[in-house]
């Protein structure tokens, strides 16, 4: 089941924005080009908010330890050792609202 996460135009082009889901982890939205991309709001290698990071050149960069994960693929670049790819829900923009399926099964879609 698709949630509703909140209105798209909260998301600017280039920023992130953390997102309280009740009975859920925290996700993360960014939008980049346009597209939006929802994903955990934990950096898979320090468990600290992807959101309190930044986006560049299609990148999420962690603002702990710089790690860098792309958003068309999650594959993590400039990593600390040990850090693994950071995965992405599957979303979507309905009539100005973002929706996600937020569930492990669907993390990479």
């Amino acid at each position: 089941m698709m949630i509703e996460l909140c209105p798209s135009a909260e998301i600017a082009e280039g920023e992130i924005k953390r997102v309280d889901v009740e009975g859920l982890p925290a996700v993360a939205i960014a939008r980049h080009e346009g597209a939006l991309y929802v994903f955990p709001d934990r950096c898979p290698h320090a468990d600290e908010s992807l959101a309190e990071g930044w986006l560049e050149d299609g990148r999420v960069i962690c603002g702990v330890h710089f790690a860098e994960f792309d958003l068309d693929t999650g594959e993590v670049h400039n990593p600390p050792v040990g850090c693994p790819n950071l995965s992405f829900f599957k979303c979507e923009d309905r009539d100005g609202t973002v929706f996600a399926l937020l569930t492990g099964d669907n993390a990479n879609v």
